[in-house]
């Protein structure tokens, strides 16, 4: 049976960071991303190198999966993410 757990939750900082890195990989499942400020924002989550920008309201932002990945790092002022999968 597949056993999902929580892969990283954190604020995001204007620096890029390192949120999941293993050379086995794994199938993000979710990926939740909030703005902790009153204006729009932006944020960077970067997979395997490859980066996706979005600009975020106080909405929630839900990506479902399968998205399969052996890194992601992130950026973004006061930007919460909860990213949950499956490690291979």
């Amino acid at each position: 049976m597949e056993e999902y757990k929580i892969i990283k939750a954190t604020t995001l900082t204007e620096s890029e960071q390192t949120l999941y890195s293993n050379t086995s990989g794994a199938v993000v499942k979710t990926i939740v991303l909030q703005s902790t400020n009153p204006t729009i924002t932006k944020a960077t989550l970067s997979f395997d190198g490859v980066a996706f920008n979005f600009e975020l309201g106080s909405d929630v932002t839900k990506f479902e999966g399968p998205i399969m990945t052996k890194a992601i790092k992130g950026s973004g002022d006061g930007v919460n993410v909860h990213i949950t999968g499956l490690q291979l």
